[in-house]
C-alpha cells in the first residue's frame, strides 16, 4: 500500500483538485510477506467525486491505469506506457422506450489518443530535481499534499484492518 498505492491516491487527488474525505478498503496477504499484496479501495473526495483503486503485487503483469469518468466521457491515463486517451460519450439517440433508456447507459463515441512525448521516468525525475535545485518550484509536491497522501494511506490501512469506512479529517492551515 505504501509503495504503489500512494501514487494512485496522490494522482487522483491532484487530477480532481480535491483531497480524500473518506475511504473503505479491503486487503489480503497471499505471498507470505508481512505487508499486504492487494488492496481494494473505494473513496470519496471532499468535492463528492467517488474513486476506486485496485493495487496489487499479485498480478503477473504490470498495469498502471487511471480512468477519470465525467459527464462527457472517460479519460484513460496509462502511466506505465505514457498513453492518454479520451473516450467520448456519443450523442446517439436511443430507439428504446423511455423507461429502458436509463438501463442502457451511454453510447460509445469517438476516441482520441493524445500524442505525448515519452521520456524515461528516472530521467524525468532527475530533471525535476535539477530544476528544483535551480529555483523552479513549479513541479514540486507540497508538504500539505504529501501529508494528505500519507494520511490517506494510513486511513486505507486502518479501514482494511478494522473493516469499516474511515473519514479523513481536513488538514488545518499551517499544519
Amino acid at each position: 500500500m505504501k509503495d504503489l498505492a500512494t501514487h494512485d491516491l496522490d494522482l487522483t487527488a491532484w487530477v480532481a483538485q480535491s483531497p480524500y474525505a473518506s475511504v473503505a478498503a479491503t486487503s489480503t496477504r497471499r505471498s507470505g510477506r508481512e505487508d499486504e499484496d492487494m488492496v481494494s479501495v473505494a473513496g470519496r473526495l471532499e468535492d463528492g467525486t467517488i474513486t476506486n483503486h485496485l493495487v496489487n503485487w499479485l498480478t503477473p503483469f504490470k498495469e498502471r491505469v487511471t480512468v477519470v469518468t465525467g459527464e462527457k466521457g472517460a479519460l484513460v491515463g496509462d502511466t506505465l506506457n505514457a498513453d492518454l486517451t479520451f473516450h467520448a460519450n456519443a450523442d446517439a439517440a436511443t430507439n428504446l422506450w423511455e423507461s429502458m433508456a436509463s438501463f442502457r447507459g451511454v453510447s460509445e463515441g469517438d476516441s482520441i489518443t493524445y500524442a505525448l512525448q515519452r521520456q524515461e521516468p528516472l530521467a524525468t525525475e532527475h530533471q525535476a530535481f535539477r530544476d528544483a535545485v535551480n529555483g523552479d518550484s513549479s513541479n514540486i509536491v507540497t508538504m500539505r499534499e504529501g501529508l494528505h497522501t500519507v494520511r490517506t494511506v494510513e486511513a486505507v490501512l486502518q479501514s482494511a484492518r478494522e473493516n469499516q469506512v474511515v473519514t479523513l479529517k481536513g488538514i488545518a492551515p499551517g499544519e
